[in-house]
């Protein structure tokens, strides 16, 4: 029987993405689940900031943990960039067997954003992502208004965020600039709901 689940992985920084992704479990995810029942269709949201311990995070689970739900919820990624390049493990949070099972993580030990890693993973080394994967970047001048704790910490974050975002914009994957939360929640329901329809008609 044909599995009729949407999984859709949301990957961003935590710390300044509270707004988007509180939008997205309580309106964007609810809506789309109600347009979908009569299509016995499920659509979930998966959203690590409840699925990831700090007892994970201690014994170096959070990577594994991330780069398995990506994995689960494939074909369907959301990825939410604002002005924080985000939190980058030590190379010794890579546990050996993760590089073992993924040898392109070695590369990036000790240097890479979790969030790049999931967007890399996730899309960018996967070209058949596409049509299914999204990207939405927030305007800067949100995060300003925001605050400090809204950009990125030093020079090399901002240098290594700049590369990410050149990355993604020159890759076949459709980039949608947007100035708040709500907009990008009204445009992020559009744009699934376009592919759950093609899916399930």
């Amino acid at each position: 029987m044909l599995d009729r689940t949407v999984r859709v992985f949301i990957s961003s920084t935590f710390r300044d993405f509270g707004e988007e992704r509180d939008l997205l479990m309580k309106r964007v995810f609810p809506e789309l689940r109600r347009r979908a029942r009569d299509r016995f269709v499920q659509v979930i949201g998966v959203d690590l900031r409840w699925g990831v311990t700090e007892e994970d995070s201690q014994q170096g689970e959070t990577l594994p943990i991330c780069l398995r739900e990506i994995e689960r919820s494939r074909p369907y990624f959301i990825g939410l960039l604002g002005e924080r390049y985000g939190w980058t493990p030590s190379a010794g949070q890579y546990p050996e067997l993760l590089l073992a099972q993924q040898p392109w993580l070695a590369a990036h030990a000790g240097g890479t954003s979790v969030t790049e890693l999931e967007v890399l993973h996730g899309v960018l080394n996967n070209p058949e992502m596409a049509g299914r994967a999204f990207f939405y970047f927030r305007d800067a001048a949100w995060s300003d208004a925001k605050g400090p704790e809204f950009r990125s910490e030093g020079a090399e974050d901002q240098a290594k965020l700049a590369r990410l975002k050149n990355g993604i914009r020159a890759s076949v994957f459709p980039v949608v600039e947007y100035a708040t939360p709500e907009a990008v929640a009204d445009r992020i329901t559009d744009d699934l709901w376009t592919l759950i329809d093609q899916q399930y008609p």
